[in-house]
């Protein structure tokens, strides 16, 4: 996806490609990567779930027993390294450099042959507006009255607003937001990153 990025936007959306990273090595938790091309791409999605059964089944018939893990980096260092070489965890390194490169090709081929707006991949006219400004972004997300609820995750602000259609992903995306993605007829997740945290505070504030 960063590779696939407009090489002018690969700055701006490198905070949220890493965080996202970081949090599924030390947690295992992935949601924060597979959200970003989840909604836009459900084909990646059904490949990512595909490689990720076949990734259990190969480290199975190779005789890898990390034991039960969640996949993160303590998992593989407490069950799997510091119980020694019968783990054959090592094992992991080359497979995962496999899967990497295959994860790498597919994800970068269908982004780019399909347009597939990933984050980074959006235009947007270059106008100044506030980064994160909350009064900028309340308006752009249809005013107080249009928000039901708000909430956050790790990268994302998750919204539940009564009309749709009075959301402006342009002035979203020009006050700092990596993408919109638009779930149902009522529930949206703007991505805005690392500082999501601070500017779900913010517009906490104004409502």
């Amino acid at each position: 996806m960063y590779m696939a990025a407009t090489p002018g936007n690969r700055t701006r959306i490198k905070s949220l490609i890493i965080s996202g990273v970081l949090v599924s090595i030390v947690t295992g938790i992935s949601e924060p990567i597979e959200f970003l091309f989840l909604f836009v791409a459900p084909v990646l999605y059904l490949f990512h779930v595909f490689m990720t059964g076949a990734a259990l089944f190969v480290v199975a018939m190779c005789g890898v027993t990390i034991g039960n893990t969640d996949g993160s980096a303590l998992d593989l260092l407490i069950f799997g390294i510091m119980q020694g070489w019968q783990t054959k965890w090592y094992l992991i390194i080359p497979i995962g450099l496999i899967w990497s490169a295959i994860y790498f090709t597919v994800f970068y081929w269908y982004i780019k042959k399909y347009d597939i707006k990933t984050p980074g991949r959006d235009d947007v006219d270059d106008i100044q507006i506030a980064k994160h400004d909350p009064a900028v972004i309340l308006s752009a997300l249809g005013g107080k009255e249009n928000i039901v609820s708000l909430d956050n995750c790790v990268t994302r602000l998750r919204l539940v607003v009564h009309d749709m259609g009075k959301l402006q992903e342009k002035i979203l995306k020009q006050a700092g937001a990596l993408s919109v993605v638009k779930i149902d007829e009522h529930s949206v997740q703007v991505i805005i990153g690392a500082q999501v945290q601070t500017v779900k505070d913010n517009l906490d504030a104004l409502l």
